[in-house]
C-alpha cells in the first residue's frame, strides 16, 4: 500500500489541518492531567531512590531501571506536547510534518518507557526470596517484556520501504495495510493490558497472605494496587486508538486523547512502582494519629529485604533439606522468626542465636 502523499499543488505553508474547537479543550486536559501527575510521580520516585542510597548504598539494578523508565516517560511526553494546540487555527505543512514526524518516534519511546518500568517492578519482586517456581515465573515474564517491546520498536522502524517513508510523510513508500498495522496493534495491546493485570493483582495476592497485622497487609496492597488504574488507562487507550482508527487518521482532538492516555498510563506505571516506598512514612504518619500498622522490623519493607534475611532462608531451605535425609542438626536450638512483607513463601524467616549449624550422622 502507498503510503501518503502530497497534492502537486502544495507548498510548505499551505494549511493542511485544521484546528477545531475541540482541540484546545483537550490540549488543557492533557496538560492540567499529565503536569500534575508527574509532579505526584516524583515524590515516591525520589522516595525510593532515597531509601536505597541512605543510610546505606542499595540501589540495584531495579532502581536503575526506574530512572531510564521515568527519563524515557518523560521524553515521551515531551515529544507528544508539540501537538498541543491552544486556540483553533490551521496548522502549515510544516508543522504537520514536523508533529506527526515526533508523534510517531513517541510510539517506540513509549515502547521503551513501558518496558523498562515493567521490568523494574519485576526485578523489585525477585529482591524477594521467593520459591524457585515463582523465581521462574518472574523470568520468563520479563523475556515476555523484552520481547514484545523489541518487537513493536523493529515494526515501527522497519515496516516500510524505504524505512524513512514510515515517519517521512513526503516520501513515496509502501507500507503494509491498515489491516496488518491492526492486527500488530493489538497484539501489543492486549500483552500491554495483561503483563499490567499481572503486575497489579500478583503483588496484592502474594502481599495480603503475609503474617502481617491486617491494617498493614491494606495499606500496602492499597499502595500495589494503584497499578489497576494503569490497566483502565491502557484499555481506554486501546478503545480510543480503534475509534481514531475508524475516523480516517485525521482527527486531532482525538489524537490528544490517546497521548493524554498514553502519558497517564506511563507515569501511573512509575508511580505505581515506587509507592510501596512511602510505606515508612505512611506509617510514621499513622503512628503521630495513635496507629499502630507494624507490630516488628519496621525497618524492612517491601522495597528492601535485609541480605542477612534473605542468606538465612537459604540456612532455613538447608537444614530442612539435611533432616529430610535423616541427618541431626548440632548446635543452638534457640530461634526467633523474623515476620515481616517480604515473607512471601513461608510467611516466616529462622535465624540461629548460637552457634553455626553442623551435621553428622547418628550413631
Amino acid at each position: 500500500m502507498d503510503n501518503f502523499t502530497l497534492p502537486l499543488n502544495f507548498t510548505p505553508t499551505t494549511p493542511l489541518f485544521h484546528i477545531n474547537d475541540r482541540v484546545p479543550y483537550i490540549s488543557l486536559i492533557h496538560v492540567s492531567t499529565t503536569i500534575p501527575l508527574l509532579a505526584l510521580t516524583l515524590v515516591p520516585f525520589f522516595a525510593r531512590i532515597y531509601v536505597r542510597i541512605w543510610p546505606e548504598w542499595r540501589f540495584g539494578l531495579d532502581d536503575g531501571f526506574i530512572v531510564a523508565g521515568l527519563a524515557s516517560a518523560i521524553t515521551d511526553w515531551a515529544l507528544l506536547a508539540r501537538g498541543l494546540y491552544f486556540e483553533p487555527t490551521d496548522i502549515s505543512w510544516d508543522e504537520t510534518f514536523y508533529t506527526v514526524t515526533l508523534s510517531y518516534f513517541a510510539i517506540p519511546v513509549w515502547s521503551l518507557s513501558m518496558t523498562l518500568i515493567k521490568t523494574s517492578i519485576v526485578l523489585s519482586f525477585l529482591r524477594l526470596p521467593l520459591k524457585r517456581g515463582w523465581r521462574i515465573g518472574l523470568y520468563t515474564l520479563i523475556a515476555i517484556l523484552v520481547s514484545f517491546g523489541l518487537a513493536n520498536t523493529l515494526y515501527s522502524f522497519l515496516k516500510c520501504d524505504p524505512k524513512p517513508g514510515a515517519w517521512d510523510l513526503h516520501i513515496p513508500a509502501r507500507c503494509p495495510g491498515g489491516r496488518i498495522d491492526s492486527i500488530v496493534s493489538n497484539l501489543c495491546s492486549g500483552a500491554n493490558i495483561l503483563t499490567d493485570l499481572v503486575l497489579s493483582v500478583v503483588p496484592m495476592f502474594l502481599l495480603w497472605n503475609l503474617r502481617r497485622p491486617l491494617r498493614e497487609r491494606i495499606l500496602i496492597c492499597s499502595l500495589t494496587g494503584i497499578g489497576l488504574f494503569v490497566t483502565v488507562a491502557s484499555v481506554m487507550k486501546v478503545v480510543l486508538i480503534e475509534e481514531w482508527s475508524r475516523s480516517g487518521l485525521g482527527d486531532w482532538a482525538l489524537s490528544l486523547s490517546i497521548a493524554t492516555w498514553t502519558v497517564t498510563e506511563q507515569f501511573a506505571s512509575i508511580l505505581a512502582a515506587c509507592s510501596p516506598s512511602l510505606k515508612k512514612p505512611i506509617e510514621g504518619l499513622f503512628r503521630r494519629w495513635g496507629i499502630q500498622l507494624v507490630e516488628e522490623n519496621p525497618e524492612i519493607s517491601f522495597m528492601y529485604v535485609p541480605d542477612e534475611m534473605r542468606a538465612e532462608e537459604t540456612r532455613r531451605m538447608a537444614r530442612e533439606r539435611i533432616g529430610s535425609q535423616g541427618l541431626q542438626i548440632e548446635g543452638g536450638s534457640n530461634e526467633h522468626h523474623l515476620n515481616d512483607v517480604e515473607s512471601v513463601g513461608d510467611k516466616s524467616f529462622s535465624e540461629s542465636a548460637s552457634t553455626p549449624v553442623r551435621a553428622q550422622r547418628p550413631a
